[in-house]
């Protein structure tokens, strides 16, 4: 796989990655409205989304650059 391919391939890859931390939060932020109690567990889960999405993206941009 050539460089410049590799470049787009993880741009790609870190791309997608905010965009699903990005509808997660929309979504979460509408279901918890007003309420503080729902905003906090919101929150919680949207670390933990973010936490997962982060070493999803690590291991496919590890495999990307090992040539897998």
């Amino acid at each position: 796989m050539m460089e410049i391919e590799k470049v787009i391939n993880q741009r790609n890859l870190v791309t997608a990655a905010f965009t699903a931390i990005e509808i997660k939060s929309v979504n979460l932020a509408m279901k918890a409205e007003d309420d503080e109690k729902k905003q906090a567990d919101a929150f919680g889960e949207l670390l933990d989304f973010i936490q997962q999405t982060n070493i999803k993206l690590n291991k496919e941009l590890f495999k990307l650059e090992e040539g897998e």
